[in-house]
Order: structure tokens, then C-alpha cells, then sequence
């Protein structure tokens, strides 16, 4: 599971870099900025969210293992 949660998170940052690159190099109308930007930003989030649920996934499982 923790290298499910990896990939796709990494998957989502790499979609997120494109799009900045698009924003900072790309030749973008003013329309089109927001969505991109917006896009960056829940990219950001979902991979985040995706780093507490492995967080907590892992605290869990080492709980349950007698691991602290």
C-alpha cells in the first residue's frame, strides 16, 4: 500500500511541475493562468493529503506490530 500511495503521489507532483512549467515558461493567456495555477495548487494538496494518510497508515501498522 505504501508504495501505491508513492506512486500516484509522485504521479500528481509530476503533473503539478509540468503545469508550473507551463505557467513560468509557457506562452499563456491571462484566462488561462488561473486554472493552471489552480491546478498547481491542488496538486500540491492531494499529494500532501496522500503523505498523511501514508503517515498514518504506517504509524497504524507499526502500532499493531508492537513498533514504536
Amino acid at each position: 500500500m505504501k508504495y501505491v500511495i508513492r506512486m500516484i503521489q509522485i504521479s500528481i507532483l509530476l503533473g503539478g511541475a509540468e503545469f508550473m512549467a507551463m505557467l513560468i515558461f509557457g506562452n499563456l493567456t491571462e484566462s488561462v493562468r488561473p486554472v493552471v495555477s489552480g491546478a498547481v495548487f491542488v496538486s500540491l494538496m492531494i499529494s500532501g493529503v496522500l503523505g498523511i494518510i501514508d503517515r498514518k497508515l504506517t504509524d497504524r501498522r507499526n502500532r499493531m506490530s508492537g513498533v514504536y
